[in-house]
């Protein structure tokens, strides 16, 4: 897809590729959902549990893995994977058992919040144990850049969510980048990315003085995953509208900054002034 056929949300600098399923061909997805904060306050949760409950009105049979209930080891970098072990790491803890399980999936779909303009290190973490998906040898890809080969052909789908608190979609530029290349360098093979997902100044979701605007970006979410199932694409128009915000800047700013003096002045965390806001 070139980058004019693009949505306005994900009209970023780098090299963008993406595949079109086959309509009705997903019956599973898995959705590996990073974000550390719990059920009700994590906003990457609210996003990614509207996009599964889309999945499943299509047809789709959905299983949320919450990376932080997981324990992932960093990888070490020893390379047996590649040499004395090929294909497994030495590693004793999760990351084997959810790459079981994402690779049983007909798609899998990234969740992420954004820190510091990527992805989350715990998912991060988790896609460098995935090593083991690939083989040492250096090959040059159509592009002309060198990349690993997948082991076996590995090939999935996917889908990549993120959330963020700024009001700027752009914000999720190097966040997306990152799964690009990590696409790009696998051809046909590895990661094939079939939708992006972004939804800039997430931290609204959950607050009840902005239901309306909370129902009309998780109601577009569903529809997204709905849509993608059914059809094999989400269509530019609904990536536009969940990425899209609608309130006045100002205001936000205002409030957002009002909320945070609060916080510093009561010695309470935000999940905290917004279960109080929710509660009262």
């Amino acid at each position: 897809m070139e980058n004019h056929q693009l949505p306005s949300a994900l009209q970023f600098s780098h090299p963008q590729r993406y595949v079109r399923l086959e309509p009705g061909s997903v019956k599973k997805v898995v959705i590996l959902q990073a974000s550390p904060r719990k059920e009700g306050v994590s906003k990457t949760e609210m996003v990614a549990g509207a996009f599964a409950s889309g999945c499943r009105k299509a047809g789709a049979a959905v299983e949320t893995i919450n990376l932080r209930d997981k324990k992932i080891k960093q990888c070490q970098g020893c390379f047996h994977c590649w040499t004395k072990t090929p294909g497994q790491c030495i590693q004793n803890d999760d990351a084997a058992s959810v790459m079981q399980t994402a690779d049983a999936a007909d798609l899998v779909v990234y969740a992420s919040p954004l820190y510091h303009f990527s992805m989350i290190a715990l998912l991060k973490k988790y896609i460098e144990r995935t090593l083991v998906h690939f083989e040492p040898f250096l090959i040059r890809g159509n592009d002309g850049k060198t990349s690993h080969p997948p082991r076996n052909g590995h090939e999935y789908k996917a889908v990549i969510i993120g959330v963020c608190g700024f009001p700027e979609v752009s914000h999720f530029g190097p966040f997306s980048a990152n799964f690009h290349y990590i696409a790009n360098a696998g051809g046909d093979y590895g990661m094939n990315i079939a939708a992006e997902i972004y939804r800039p100044l997430a931290e609204i979701l959950g607050n009840p003085y902005l239901q309306e605007e909370n129902d009309r970006v998780l109601n577009a979410v569903e529809k997204a995953g709905q849509t993608l199932i059914e059809t094999g694409a989400v269509p530019p128009s609904l990536i536009d509208e969940i990425a899209e915000v609608r309130l006045d800047k100002e205001q936000i700013f205002e409030m957002a900054n009002h909320s945070w003096q609060i916080c510093i002045d009561e010695g309470m965390s935000m999940p905290e002034l917004q279960k109080k806001l929710a509660e009262s």
